[in-house]
């Protein structure tokens, strides 16, 4: 199971000296078993079985549940998180690593715990180390000849807290390892590289299906399809099975949409998709059918090819922005209008290229698709016959009054996301700076303290002789503490920003 691991290809493109400083980097065999190893569905968390055991071809899977329960969304939000800090850590990448419980809350996409989410989080962390998983490898069509690896996410944790040690209510800290099966093939390059920001912003049923996604178009455009005839087909039951934690597969076509649409359309949203559709199979069974959209091209460009893929992007750019682009736009319009291009080789004329070229100048690629599909969309509605690309351009008014409408919500909405982002980023970097503070503050001996109180009290009497006597208690403990930064050199913000890059 190793060695076929050692043949993957995104285990290859991953051989990237310099990450992207929003990289995701997860273990192949954990992204590998993830859909099976979590529950995405509540409702069906307290119906799995102790044991689970699967079979597909040479290999083998089973995973045995503890007291904590099957895995479920808070537990794969922990080991995302769990991976990203291992990512930032770097190589040599460490088994331990250690969260307060308010960064791991951020990390998760959570402002604000109390006492129920730190108690969920406990149990979602005893989950990923209680969990048991035994892969197997299938010599033969025997079954009791086979090789096998058994651990867990985490081969141990342990809490800070304070009160009852016994009560989780009461953690601040969480140091997490992982296991050495999981560190060792990271450390000889076994993963796959994601893009973070992408992660951490989709709900964990729509972040797998997402990675699973990106890891198979990826290989496929790497080896197989070229831009233009690119997709990933997938059984919509296998998806449910393999992917998504043993989800429920439905058998109508409007269940199914139903469940899986809302999944879909962030992903389309977000550029990861450019369409997906639900196809019945020769057998009469459901397929998914996808295919990548803008967002996924930029994403294997600089998390799969890493910065060679940027150098080449940069040198390509003026070619591209003249030839490469219009044409694609414009031989989408005519694919999308008759399902195939007028002419057997492809041609777009030199009139829809210059009017797509300056459609993207003016617009951007993305939205010029946008605009094309809006006016397929529109066209027949008032029993228009479309035939040139030219024609999208009188749906030009049409589409910009409720273009306009559509990035202004979301230019709003990513103005708050930033906001939230900064603040967040600006609790974490307090967090840091009080921890070394206080940590100084344990090691220094009474002879230090006293000096550190005396230097305090007379730098107050220096510049604030009239302190009213209500304040002077929280005046100089802020003293001090500035005391102690200034000794200690602690980076400002903004540098402690740059050096997280």
């Amino acid at each position: 199971m190793q060695n076929d691991i050692e043949n993957n290809n995104i285990g290859k493109a991953s051989k990237i000296q310099r990450l992207p400083n929003n990289a995701l980097l997860e273990e192949l065999n954990v992204v590998r078993i993830e859909g099976r190893y979590f529950c995405f569905d509540k409702n069906m968390l307290k119906k799995r079985p102790d044991l689970l055991q699967y079979r597909d071809g040479a290999r083998g899977l089973i995973i045995e549940l503890s007291r904590y329960g099957h895995p479920g969304v808070l537990a794969y939000k922990v080991l995302q998180a769990a991976f990203r800090k291992v990512t930032l850590e770097g190589r040599p990448f460490p088994d331990t690593v250690s969260f307060t419980y308010r960064e791991l809350a951020r990390m998760m996409g959570r402002d604000i715990i109390g006492g129920s989410d730190t108690k969920d989080m406990f149990r979602a962390i005893r989950q990923l180390e209680d969990t048991k998983i035994e892969m197997l490898l299938y010599r033969n069509d025997a079954e009791e000849s086979y090789q096998s690896v058994r651990f867990s996410m985490f081969a141990g944790t342990g809490f800070i807290a304070v009160g009852d040690e016994l009560s989780p209510g009461k953690i601040q800290h969480a140091v997490i390892t992982l296991h050495p099966f999981v560190m060792n093939s990271m450390r000889k390059q076994h993963y796959a590289i994601f893009n973070w920001d992408r992660v951490s912003a989709l709900e964990p049923l729509t972040a797998a299906l997402y990675k699973r996604l990106y890891m198979h178009l990826s290989n496929l455009y790497q080896e197989k399809y070229d831009k233009d005839n690119l997709k990933f087909e997938k059984d919509y039951a296998d998806l449910c099975a393999e992917w998504l934690g043993g989800l429920k597969a439905q058998t109508y076509r409007s269940l199914i949409l139903q469940q899986l649409g809302p999944h879909f359309d962030t992903l389309k949203e977000s550029g990861i998709i450019r369409s997906y559709s639900l196809d019945r199979k020769a057998d009469g069974a459901w397929k998914v059918v996808l295919k990548p959209g803008a967002g996924f091209f930029k994403d294997y460009e600089v998390f799969y090819l890493g910065s060679k893929a940027r150098v080449l992007q940069f040198q390509q750019a003026t070619e591209q922005k003249a030839i490469q682009l219009p044409y694609e736009a414009a031989k989408h319009f005519y694919v999308k209008l008759h399902g195939k291009l007028d002419n057997a080789d492809g041609i777009i004329s030199a009139k829809d290229a210059e009017l797509a070229r300056k459609l993207i100048e003016r617009y951007g690629e993305d939205a010029l698709r946008d605009l094309i599909d809006f006016a397929i969309t529109e066209a027949p509605k008032t029993r228009f016959v479309m035939r040139s690309f030219q024609a999208v351009e009188s749906y030009l008014p049409q589409w910009q009054a409720t273009r306009d409408h559509r990035e202004e919500s979301r230019k709003q909405s990513n103005d708050i996301s930033k906001k939230q982002a900064e603040d967040r980023l600006r609790t974490e970097y307090d967090e840091v700076t009080r921890l070394e503070i206080f940590k100084h503050l344990e090691d220094m001996s009474t002879t230090q303290r006293d000096a550190l109180r005396a230097a305090a009290e007379a730098e107050m009497h220096t510049k604030q002789p009239n302190l009213d006597v209500m304040f002077q208690g929280l005046t100089l403990q802020l003293t001090e503490r500035r005391l102690i930064r200034d000794q200690l050199k602690l980076p400002s913000f903004d540098a402690w920003l740059e050096s997280l890059k």
